[in-house]
């Protein structure tokens, strides 16, 4: 089966191809300058094509969050993602008790077994609940009644519930126990992230030292350079800037992250090393002005204010109401940064992140025709999975 995306502005890792055609077969990529015919053909209008954006971050959206854990929750908010152009996403959970953490992985591996939509997804996601809470800032909107220490004993048990679905788990650098924590998710091939984190660089040295890699939503609810007891300390911004091998994520809504500070973690870290995630709670891709971040019936209060999610307290923000869409948006609308590089930090890296770059993140021959066309203000006209249209 063959289809071809003509009138088109294709977005490659090498810049974007003058107006023309690109062929899909069997699901993937054929051409990139074609001028024949095919089963089917879709008019792009003049728009750009795009690489799926892929989410490495994200706790919901539709008016669902995956901690409220039944798989309904999670259809209700692939669908909404897909929907903004997001064809692989990371499924997110928060800070909880152990039996919420495990209902959530329960209800991530029935929907993985029963909804074609599972496929959209790419393993599961795990913030916490091995954070400090000995400050409000690096807290952010986490519940810190729910912080703790890693335990051997609850990692083996969440582990085990698993099944192989966990690809990602956030901790904090400072906390007891971290470097068996960190060798531990290097053993099981697991992601080890450092976030919610008050930690020295010495303290996050150490933690890249043993099986850490990256750093979850990087400046927000991490620390940097400030005086402690009358001593001055670098903090996790430092300790990552000076480790070549770390990778960072950013907040692409534009509320979280300036654009001084976005430019410069390209700058240092090298597009390969950021991706731009939305960090969505369940009020994205809706009207809803409040809602709760975590599960519905124990998660945290939030409201919507300036277009961006807020504990009720208004002391932090609370997650974001971005879909990708917005993120490509802001990141060249508002920061001035090409469409090209725009296209990498939302596909291509977070794939390369988490070693699917070679079927998935940007436009190349042979992998997977999973596709967006946006308009040349940016907005979602179609999405394309596997070569079959979506939305």
């Amino acid at each position: 089966m063959s289809t071809v995306i003509k009138n088109t502005r294709a977005v490659t890792p090498s810049g974007v191809l003058p107006l023309g055609s690109v062929l899909i077969e069997d699901g993937r990529i054929a051409a990139l300058d074609y001028k024949g015919d095919a089963d089917t053909e879709i008019d792009a209008e003049g728009g750009f094509l795009l690489p799926g954006f892929i989410d490495i971050h994200l706790h919901g959206g539709g008016g669902a969050d995956f901690m409220d854990a039944v798989p309904e929750a999670f259809e209700r908010a692939v669908k909404a993602h897909l929907s903004r152009g997001t064809t692989l996403l990371y499924p997110t959970a928060m800070t909880a008790p152990e039996e919420e953490i495990a209902a959530f992985i329960d209800a991530y591996l029935e929907f993985k077994e029963k909804s074609p939509l599972a496929k959209l997804t790419g393993g599961l996601h795990l913030e916490g609940p091995y954070f400090s809470n000995a400050n409000t800032g690096s807290r952010g909107a986490q519940k810190g009644s729910n912080m703790c220490d890693p335990d051997p004993e609850m990692t083996e048990r969440l582990l085990a519930r698993a099944k192989g679905s966990i690809v990602r788990w956030d901790a904090a650098p400072e906390l007891d126990g971290i470097a068996e924590f960190g060798r531990r998710m290097q053993d099981e091939g697991i992601i080890a992230s450092v976030a919610h984190s008050d930690a020295t660089a010495d303290q996050t040295e150490y933690a890249f030292a043993n099986g850490f890699s990256h750093v979850t939503h990087f400046y927000n609810a991490v620390s940097a350079h400030r005086k402690r007891e009358q001593t001055v300390y670098g903090g996790v911004v430092e300790a990552t800037y000076l480790d070549d091998s770390v990778t960072v994520e950013l907040i692409g809504d534009g509320c979280h992250i300036p654009r001084h500070e976005m430019l410069l973690a390209i700058k240092i870290k090298g597009i390969d090393g950021v991706s731009v995630i939305t960090d969505a709670m369940r009020l994205a891709a809706t009207d809803m002005k409040e809602g709760k971040l975590g599960g519905i019936l124990n998660g945290t209060d939030v409201i919507v204010e300036d277009d961006v999610a807020k504990l009720v307290d208004r002391v932090s923000f609370a997650g974001s109401i971005a879909t990708m869409d917005r993120c490509l948006r802001t990141i060249v609308k508002k920061y001035n940064i090409p469409i090209e590089t725009a296209s990498r930090l939302l596909s291509l890296s977070p794939a390369k992140r988490m070693g699917v770059d070679k079927t998935k993140g940007s436009i190349e021959l042979g992998k997977d025709a999973d596709l967006v066309i946006v308009s040349e203000e940016l907005e979602v006209k179609r999405v394309i999975v596997g070569g079959t249209v979506a939305v």
